[in-house]
């Protein structure tokens, strides 16, 4: 099958970016990255779709959107939407219509960095999703290396031993020119929805984006970019697999990605510590299986795993480890009963063990 490296989430001047589309593509194309889905808040961009190339590389550029309730008090419950080609933010005060809408337009939707912790150094609550019930949405953003950075420099201002204002901000510059040290993988709680879910049998995906703004950060003699587009696209990303290469056919291509998007054929990289290309997951049965799709399970069913380095790999059912293997580059394994299995791998990097793989699920019924 032919691999893909994206991003999904990111802004421009349309919304609180620093750059135009054209830019951003540029830096994708700097960080090898494959297409990229530009998802400015409650605005949908048409017009700027299209392979973007330059001396480097080539790349296709897809418009997104990230719609939220601008009313909503406090701020929260953002939803990413793909392929849904039209306008949706006049439904944003009603999620799960919104959701419904998404879905009538055969597009895709996943909720946004679900959790996040409240920062005190910010003005505004958390920015997790808070609208719940919600259904019928494709799937989660498991990953999202801004919120990733902002619950750790959460935990980073707890462990203060006292509260002033200056220690704070400077704490914050600290983990700001250096998140590679604190950023450790995707908010537990996020994962434990992802699996409760799954043990209900949706089927649910998940995607890992970086959320790009690139803002600019002033604080007395220090003046920063903070985490620039190219380096956020060599972070965490979302690999994907489809059936046959791109034919530059911009239609063909924009549907084989999105499809391969929405049915969960793919993995959440964090590409920094080692590139996650390469990696596989399948299942062997009577019938054949990648990730994202259903098979039957039967006496000689087998899932296996292969990573592009030595990592910790951990094959997880429901919430529950079932398969493990140590510094290691396979895992075989022979399921017993249905259900979604799905993939965690962990490497070093920085001195500490870190998420570097989250596969999404084969489905074994």
């Amino acid at each position: 099958m032919i691999e893909l490296a994206g991003n999904m989430h990111m802004h421009t001047h349309y919304s609180d970016g620093e750059k135009w589309h054209a830019e951003i593509a540029e830096d994708a194309i700097a960080a090898g990255l494959d297409f990229i889905i530009v998802t400015d808040h409650n605005v949908w961009v048409d017009g700027v779709e299209g392979y973007y190339s330059e001396a480097n590389g080539r790349l296709l550029l897809l418009s997104g959107e990230e719609v939220h309730n601008v009313r909503r008090e406090p701020q929260a419950s953002h939803l990413l939407v793909y392929g849904a080609e039209a306008e949706l933010a006049d439904c944003a005060p009603n999620p799960q219509q919104l959701i419904d809408a998404v879905n009538e337009r055969g597009g895709y939707s996943f909720l946004a960095h679900p959790h996040e912790r409240d920062c005190r150094l910010f003005p505004y609550p958390n920015l997790g999703w808070h609208d719940w019930p919600v259904e019928n949405f494709t799937g989660l953003e498991i990953w999202n290396y801004m919120s990733s950075f902002i619950n750790a420099l959460v935990d980073a201002l707890e462990r203060l031993p006292v509260q002033i204002e200056l220690i704070d901000k400077l704490t914050a510059v600290r983990l700001a020119f250096n998140p590679e040290k604190f950023v450790v993988g995707p908010e537990p709680r996020t994962l434990a929805l992802w699996d409760e879910l799954l043990a209900q049998g949706k089927r649910i995906t998940a995607v890992g984006n970086s959320d790009a703004h690139a803002t600019p950060m002033s604080f007395g003699p220090f003046k920063r970019v903070i985490f620039p587009y190219e380096y956020l696209f060599r972070a965490v990303n979302t690999h994907i697999l489809l059936e046959r290469p791109l034919t530059h056919d911009f239609a063909q291509d924009k549907q084989q990605i999105l499809r391969a998007i929405g049915k969960g054929n793919s993995w959440v990289g964090y590409d920094l510590p080692h590139s996650t290309k390469g990696f596989r997951f399948s299942a062997a049965s009577k019938g054949k299986g990648i990730m994202g799709e259903a098979v039957k399970l039967d006496a000689g069913a087998t899932l296996q795993v292969s990573t592009p380095a030595r990592c910790n790999i951990r094959l997880i059912h429901h919430g529950k480890v079932v398969a493990t293997a140590e510094n290691e580059t396979h895992l075989t394994h022979i399921p017993i009963e249905p259900g979604a299995y799905r993939v965690e791998c962990t490497i070093q990097f920085e001195g500490q063990e870190r998420g570097w793989i989250y596969s999404n699920p084969i489905y074994l019924y």
